[in-house]
């Protein structure tokens, strides 16, 4: 059975997607939190069940349909940030869907949709279909292993040790196409989840407030004698001394990681840039960091692709296993012939797009 590599490369859209439905939780609470302390309660408790039943009745109706829908709404929202996880299985050719729950069966089916209609912009040009995706990465495995077999005897080719790198070469690049289809399906069905979930709450919350408003007309609110006002001749205050502000540490001077041609071990340089990436993460708990990797534009797409997933992999193993910094504080991109840092042409030789650039983030304060 064929590995592959677990480096999600929409981790990032996906933290901005759970980033939004908690901006969105929390600004949903303080609107429900003040709706709650405008609406008058004491009300309710002169009203007289005996004396007006059916305004009773209208307003414990409206108060129990408000706390309900305002409780709905939040766990709705709640939801969305458990992690989901989805298998790419589901998107081949012929699958059995019969132990699914019809709202999974509803996801499945809109995410098969989307593959259908997306198809080649996420499969590799020569596998029309996942299947066949599959077939290959598990024709490329089992050559790869034949030929490692081969490299182990004693009597092997003079060329073995070229056909073994040409054949885990072929079989990365089926791995990388995998997980790339895995990848997408995770964020599509995340985004499909959190599109749904975000317009079900609002209309729970538009249904919330119609019942809080049907609760206030229904107790009815007594008019207040106009408040009397004294006027207070102010006090001159004085004027508040400046605040003192805690001196701005200064960011540290980040060059490039620069990587040998075709590889992804860390260089001398490499590891001092790293060490000063390190020491300001250590000192400064609010920061986090992104990794942009790059290659030049030789080799083919899906080669460059995971050449710079493993140069991005490279510097965050480094920064986790050697640093000591958290992986929720690490965040990578693969930009292998994206936006490079220096314009070539095709197949240019560049030692400057042979790099890893680094940086720092401030994180969002968890309770804010």
């Amino acid at each position: 059975m064929c590995e592959v590599d677990s480096t999600d490369s929409y981790a990032t859209p996906k933290a901005s997607l759970r980033d939004n439905v908690k901006t969105l939780l929390g600004v949903f609470g303080g609107i429900a939190g003040l709706l709650l302390a405008g609406t008058p309660f004491n009300g309710y408790g002169s009203l007289d069940p005996t004396r007006a039943p059916i305004r009773w009745l209208i307003a414990t109706v409206g108060l129990i349909a408000a706390v309900l829908l305002i409780g709905r709404s939040m766990v709705l929202l709640l939801r969305l940030l458990k992690p989901d996880l989805v298998y790419a299985s589901v998107l081949r050719e012929h699958v059995d869907l019969t132990g699914y729950a019809p709202a999974d069966l509803e996801e499945v089916g809109w995410l098969r949709a989307e593959f259908k209609l997306h198809r080649k912009d996420v499969l590799p040009d020569d596998a029309p279909t996942l299947d066949d995706l599959e077939k290959k990465a598990d024709s490329a495995y089992n050559k790869w292993e034949n030929s490692r077999e081969v490299q182990r005897q004693d009597n092997a080719p003079a060329n073995i040790d070229g056909r073994v790198a040409g054949d885990r070469q072929a079989y990365d690049d089926r791995a990388s196409s995998l997980q790339s289809v895995n990848d997408w399906a995770a964020f599509t069905r995340m985004h499909y989840r959190v599109v749904k979930g975000c317009n079900e709450a609002f209309v729970l919350g538009f249904l919330a407030l119609l019942a809080i408003g049907v609760f206030s007309w229904a107790i009815g609110q007594k008019k207040d004698a106009p408040p009397q006002i004294f006027v207070v001749p102010p006090v001159p205050v004085p004027p508040p001394s400046p605040p003192v502000l805690p001196p701005v540490a200064a960011l540290p001077d980040l060059r490039p990681i620069l990587f040998e041609t075709g590889k992804a071990e860390l260089l001398v340089d490499g590891l001092a840039e790293l060490a000063k990436a390190r020491d300001y993460l250590r000192g400064h708990p609010e920061t986090g960091l992104l990794a942009l990797a790059y290659t030049d534009t030789r080799g083919g797409r899906m080669f460059n692709r995971a050449l710079a997933a493993r140069r991005a992999e490279a510097v965050r193993s480094a920064l986790i296993a050697e640093g000591g910094i958290a992986a929720s504080r690490l965040f990578v991109a693969e930009l292998p012939q994206t936006d490079l840092p220096t314009l070539t042409g095709q197949a240019v030789d560049s030692q400057s797009n042979r790099s890893v650039h680094l940086m720092l983030l401030t994180l969002p304060v968890r309770g804010r």
